[in-house]
């Protein structure tokens, strides 16, 4: 057994070896950088119940465990990590491949289209209107790349169901030729498949980047002079609407597939920003329908940070569109989900460490899963919950319960106070009683801001996470305890965030291109890494949170709104204002209304257009900009402030380059169990 042993850790170091030569390799080699060595993506259509997942092997994954696996060359090899993902123009859900055997060069382009059988193939694209299932499109283009004849072989291969088979071609390619063919397989297994093939591949190809397009078209349009940044962007979006299930924001596609209100908190926030208001819209009515009879808002049992998220998700809503005739009808389980928070802080006796705040309860984010502490980013999230109610109150005109709201929080407010001070922190714990790993407590000034900025022990958190947890943050992201060797980047915005609203522009611009390190080449985001590994836990990629987090993040690097003020450009690189450059936001929601924003550097300095938002006018705009780079014109309605120059220029090739030089050595590398 011992012998057995060895042998195990000996093969996963040469695993891990391999894995870690490989990376090396990719970094020198010239093609996109994938963090991953379980880069996963998916191919599907926006609302249908299933998808199908790509493995990191390049295999394609059906229903009942189906599986489609694609061999080529001579010796009919099998795809496998070493072929890189991409996306069609970067982000579409168009996954491109290519892999080489002598002088042949085979590209593969994979993508899902609805059946070829249904009645209105335009609806069937935005919805499943005609049944769950759906086309899976293999295209592949051979190509002799020498000056002698070739054989080539491809062989396109299905497993583990009643449809089991194979699709096999060869042929002799004269030096410069090339020849395309296609494979057709559902994700479900269907009667008269014998019909797919008549069916032009090229012509559904054109369709599927119709469709997409056109969903961004109707959308908000944000574009930097960052590539990699726009594309991931986009990339986002699609992630939201294809995890969606009939109108349900999920978790996951294939994994997490259901509805969480923590994570569809931030997932329907993208959804807002990015101008897909009818499919955020849809979205609301998980929410409505997850009230408990005693008023709290539940998804995870006994976990009560949802009750403060719901009631924030249907405020946020009513901010960013406007709708006051909506408001008017949730308000009544806004004030229901108030209410019970205001009976269960008061739980706990008079005299107790924890009179005033929430009870024990379970924490999943936290990992403290025995329900004996006390959660302050429970008390956090209701607290907020408290207050938007309040504001909603006021907005609906109901004076005197707004100000009922208002004193309630200021109660609050002094209870959370005290259960602070008797820690005897310097910092915001994830629990009362100082256990469990950082979670909840680092949302202080995000999504809104429950704290002064300065408050010392906001600045103290933000510094016991970025300089002293688990032992600070490494690459550029926070630890997660509940595990060895886990950093968590869609946690870790919560921190950045909080830098945002603090005016740390050069650490928000730093942590931004860590966070999109932390991505695919098909810029696909994940839940946890573990990152000697290089592994994201569980396969959870691509994760929509993850990819929501992003998306929120890029916006508020260039328009956020604070109170009745509107703030612009935060905090973006300083060379995305250089001469020839140009940022370009169209058509974006806030809470004051639609607006556009383009800035273009010159030599002179930078050209600012506005569109402001006139729904309901900010009280004052204000745009960031450094010493170096300030309008050639005077912008009406404007306010500059003049912001210091950043010391180091960070970009994606910088990350990727500073990434491959603190890379954890061989010899530390861990088994890859």
């Amino acid at each position: 057994m011992m012998r057995d042993a060895k042998n195990r850790r000996w093969l996963g170091m040469i695993v891990d070896i391999v894995a870690c030569l490989f990376l090396v390799s990719a970094l020198q080699a010239d093609e996109p950088f994938d963090y991953f060595r379980n880069s996963w993506n998916v191919i599907g259509l926006k609302d249908y119940n299933h998808g199908t997942r790509v493995t990191p092997e390049n295999e394609l994954l059906l229903a009942d465990k189906a599986k489609v696996r694609i061999r080529y060359g001579r010796e009919l090899i099998a795809l496998s990590r070493k072929q890189t993902k991409t996306c069609l123009d970067g982000w579409l859900p168009i996954i491109l491949l290519s892999a080489r055997d002598g002088q042949v060069r085979y590209d593969f382009t994979l993508w899902a289209t609805p059946l070829p059988s249904v009645k209105d193939w335009k609806k069937a694209f935005d919805w499943p209107t005609e049944g769950e299932n759906f086309l899976n499109w293999i295209l592949a283009k051979v190509t002799n790349m020498g000056d002698t004849v070739a054989e080539a072989k491809l062989k396109v291969e299905k497993s583990g169901s009643s449809s089991s088979g194979s699709d096999d071609f060869a042929w002799s390619l004269s030096p410069g030729k090339s020849v395309e063919c296609v494979v057709r397989i559902p994700f479900f297994p269907v009667k008269g498949e014998s019909a797919f093939p008549k069916e032009d591949a090229e012509l559904w190809l054109d369709r599927t980047v119709q469709y997409w397009r056109g969903i961004m078209e109707k959308g908000t349009h944000i574009k930097v002079p960052c590539p990699k940044a726009t594309q991931a962007y986009l990339a986002s979006h699609v992630c939201q609407l294809i995890a969606n299930d009939h109108g349900e924001v999920h978790a996951g596609e294939g994994f997490y597939d259901e509805f969480y209100i923590r994570d569809g908190a931030y997932q329907l926030m993208e959804l807002e920003e990015a101008g897909l208001i009818d499919v955020a819209r849809k979205g609301l009515a998980s929410y409505l329908s997850h009230q408990r009879p005693d008023g709290r808002f539940e998804s995870q049992k006994n976990q009560f940070d949802a009750n403060g998220q719901a009631t924030w998700v249907l405020w946020q809503f009513y901010k960013i569109t406007g709708d006051r005739q909506w408001l008017e009808k949730v308000y009544p389980q806004m004030r229901r989900a108030v209410d019970w928070t205001m009976k269960a802080r008061r739980q706990a006796p008079t005299g107790s460490p924890f009179f005033g705040v929430l009870p024990n309860a379970p924490a999943d984010g936290e990992y403290l899963w025995d329900g004996k502490h006390h959660i302050p980013g429970y008390d956090f999230w209701n607290l907020r919950g408290l207050l938007c109610t309040a504001d909603a109150a006021g907005a609906l005109g109901k004076v005197d319960e707004a100000e009922e709201l208002l004193q309630e929080a200021k109660l609050y407010r002094d209870a959370i106070d005290a259960a602070w001070k008797r820690t005897g922190l310097a910092h915001f714990p994830a629990s009362w009683e100082k256990a469990g790993t950082h979670w909840g407590n680092t949302e202080t000034l995000w999504p809104t801001e429950l704290f002064a900025r300065n408050d010392s022990r906001v600045t103290a958190l933000i510094t016991e996470v970025r300089e002293n947890h688990g032992g600070g943050f490494i690459e550029g992201t926070i630890r997660w305890l509940g595990h060895a060797d886990v950093i968590h980047p869609y946690m870790s915005a919560y921190t950045t965030m909080a830098s945002l609203v603090r005016g740390d522009h050069e650490q928000v611009v730093q942590d931004f291109y860590w966070y999109l390190l932390h991505s695919a080449a098909t810029h696909a985001f994940p839940e946890g890494i573990y990152y000697k590994r290089r592994f994201a836990w569980s396969d959870t990629i691509p994760h929509p949170t993850g990819a929501s987090n992003y998306a929120i993040m890029l916006r508020h690097m260039l328009i956020h709104e604070r109170g009745d003020e509107l703030h612009l450009l935060m905090a973006v690189p300083d060379w995305w204002l250089a001469q020839g450059e140009e940022i370009r936001v169209e058509r974006a929601p806030t809470h004051f209304g639609l607006m556009s924003l383009r800035v273009t550097g010159t030599a002179k300095g930078v050209l600012i257009k506005l569109d402001p938002p006139r729904r309901q006018p900010p009280k004052r705009i204000i745009l960031y900009l450094p010493k170096s780079r300030q309008p050639v014109e005077s912008v009406r309605g404007v306010e500059v402030v003049v912001r210091p120059e950043q010391k180091k220029r960070w970009d994606f090739p910088t990350v990727v380059e500073l990434y491959s030089k603190q890379a954890v050595p061989l010899f530390e590398a861990k088994s890859a169990r």
